[in-house]
């Protein structure tokens, strides 16, 4: 018996609509050569808040609640999906007539030899605030741990030397009690800078080895957030976002993006003196996006440079301020950068500051 067309698209689909109907994500098939809709889930029209019938009947109704940041990026998502048959975690936001606005993944497929787009859809909007309250917790985490770094090093550094100089001073039978006790705060001293320097280097290693998790953002407001926080900490120095953009959306991993710009930044704080200048560059190309970040510091010795981005050489500088260096923040960049795809390099000349180039991909 001759199965009629209609009833081969039924079954054909049969397996994606049962999951439909399972499923609390949007589930949706899309055929192609009319631009109409051939399936929807109860889960896709709530999370657009839309009734079926009118997105059945004007497919390009969805557009409207697409944000117009990121409309572009989207057609871009749909040239890979007719190029390669498959996209997955492709997140725009959209904005409902409530005036909402949610974040939302996307994975598609190429059916029945490109007739066809099955997908799914997920609201995310709750993963991307957990996502953004972890960087904000990153943030004032590595500030907390920059707080300690100068305020504790350099009077922890300054007693160790005054204690060195008193022993020298006491060298008599007579003041072996104070000899004695100078050498336990001297001990304890350096126990406690130890302390901070383990601290820093555990906090450095943990991060290099988590997975990149990529996910789309504004790297302009990243960037506002951590010079806010490090700003606050650190008055005396001026610092500039500098760019024509108004806004930039990657697709990379937020986190580790986040630590390696901080780590740079910090670098640069450490080594400019007061009322010196730190500004932050961004620029787009066709295809990768530059971040600069260049300061009016002391520069980096040519002796040095050769080692700038390995690690235990035993080759740190002391801060202007004090601050020893663990020898882990330039290293860990450079790390966090290759594990993203992009490039870390940089340009110094002694007493004229220094300038780090991070070249990341778009896409």
């Amino acid at each position: 018996m001759q199965v009629s067309p209609e009833t081969q698209q039924a079954e054909r689909f049969y397996d994606i609509k049962r999951i439909g109907g399972l499923s609390q994500d949007g589930v949706f098939v899309y055929k192609l050569p009319e631009g109409s809709f051939d399936y929807l889930n109860a889960a896709f029209t709530g999370i657009f808040g839309v009734t079926r019938d009118n997105v059945m009947a004007q497919s390009r109704l969805l557009l409207d609640f697409v944000m117009s940041e990121d409309r572009h990026y989207l057609q871009q998502r749909f040239a890979d999906l007719i190029s390669t048959g498959c996209i997955t975690n492709t997140e725009f936001r959209i904005r409902l007539s409530s005036g909402i606005v949610k974040h939302i993944s996307c994975d598609a497929y190429l059916l029945e030899e490109g007739e066809y787009v099955a997908g799914f859809v997920k609201d995310v909007s709750r993963m991307k605030e957990h996502e953004n309250y972890m960087i904000n917790y990153g943030a004032k985490k590595d500030t907390l741990l920059d707080m300690i770094t100068h305020n504790l090093h350099g009077p922890l550094s300054l007693s160790e030397n005054l204690i060195q100089n008193a022993q020298k001073s006491y060298q008599g039978q007579q003041y072996d009690a104070i000899h004695n006790h100078l050498r336990m705060i001297q001990d304890v001293t350096r126990e406690c800078i130890e302390i901070v320097n383990n601290l820093l280097r555990e906090e450095h290693l943990e991060s290099e080895h988590i997975f990149v998790k990529k996910g789309r953002f504004d790297i302009l407001e990243k960037i506002g957030s951590t010079l806010e926080k490090l700003v606050e900490t650190n008055k005396d120095k001026q610092f500039r976002l500098i760019t024509k953009l108004e806004n930039l959306y990657i697709n990379i991993d937020g986190v580790k993006f986040f630590q390696a710009l901080h780590n740079l930044v910090s670098n640069s704080i450490k080594f400019t003196p007061e009322g010196g200048q730190i500004d932050i560059m961004v620029e787009e190309l066709e295809d990768h996006f530059t971040i600069t970040v260049k300061d009016s510091g002391i520069g980096i010795p040519d002796d040095l440079k050769a080692f700038l981005f390995q690690k235990n050489t035993g080759k740190g500088r002391i801060g202007l301020k004090g601050e020893r260096s663990v020898g882990m923040g330039l290293p860990v960049a450079k790390k966090l950068v290759d594990l993203m795809g992009g490039e870390l390099w940089f340009e110094s000349v002694e007493n004229r500051g220094t300038a780090f180039f991070v070249r990341l991909p778009k896409e």
